[in-house]
């Protein structure tokens, strides 16, 4: 559908929020996501994927990071412009985590599914903890916006600007001190979901990632975002071939062939 942007703000040198009107508003999973594209725009011709961050009373909020040329031409985005939008797409992370303790980490723009979690699960009770890492004090976008939900939250960066020195990674096994009560969600770059995964793996407990593959369609049409998967009961391999725009973006980790990501 076709639909005006409402406000495209910058809150850190490289990341900006872009609010999108949504009439009447949307019901959207945290981890879901939409496709934009710039109508009468031939570079980029395709719609990009943008994971839903905030629901706003005009409709959407998505965070995105200035990465390549489509991302560049967004920041140029003004109140009124109009944009091509598909969604929401996609399965997202389970609102019901059987009671469990859910763990989230994120690294930098990975933190995009987890405002939407850290409010659903506020309003059903939930312990829920955010583990946020990224390069630096300018690589950890919506901070302040976590903070004022008041969410418990241990920060790390790569150059010690802000919080622990260190890999967000590091700081994951501490806090699961029951595997069986607790659930993992993350979100971020791949390398970052492979130690995750290796992680909750070692210590039995389940996780579950948002891969973010190259795609063009979002409906599983174009095929140009599969993933190998495995059987997650058996652990056998070469089970097929996954979309994740169709099938994910939330994979339970132990379905995902990590040595073909």
């Amino acid at each position: 559908m076709l639909t005006e942007v409402i406000y495209n703000r910058q809150i850190l040198p490289l990341y900006y929020k872009l609010g999108i009107r949504w009439e009447p508003r949307p019901f959207v999973k945290p981890g879901q996501f939409v496709m934009l594209r710039f109508p009468n725009c031939i570079d980029p011709l395709l719609r990009r994927p943008f994971g839903v961050y905030r629901i706003i009373d005009e409709g959407i909020e998505i965070l995105y990071k200035v990465v390549g040329k489509g991302t560049t031409l967004m920041t140029g985005l003004r109140p009124e412009d109009m944009v091509d939008m598909l969604g929401p797409l996609g399965n997202g992370f389970s609102l019901d985590s059987g009671k469990k303790d859910i763990v989230m980490l994120a690294g930098g723009i990975g933190i995009a599914p987890f405002y939407l979690s850290v409010v659903s699960g506020q309003r059903s009770g939930v312990r829920q903890k955010l583990l946020f890492g990224g390069r630096g004090k300018d690589d950890l976008p919506g901070l302040e916006d976590f903070k004022k939900l008041g969410i418990e939250m241990k920060i790390s960066t790569q150059d010690g600007s802000i919080g622990e020195k260190g890999l967000v990674t590091e700081l994951l096994k501490p806090e699961i001190r029951n595997p069986k009560s607790t659930i993992i969600y993350t979100c971020g770059p791949k390398g970052m979901l492979k130690e995750v995964a290796r992680i909750a793996l070692n210590l039995d407990a389940p996780c579950y990632v948002s891969l973010d593959n190259v795609m063009a369609c979002g409906i599983g049409a174009c095929l140009g975002c599969a993933v190998k998967v495995r059987s997650q009961e058996s652990g056998v391999r070469d089970q097929g071939y996954k979309m994740v725009c169709k099938d994910g973006p939330v994979f339970d980790a132990r379905e995902i062939e990590w040595e073909k990501v």
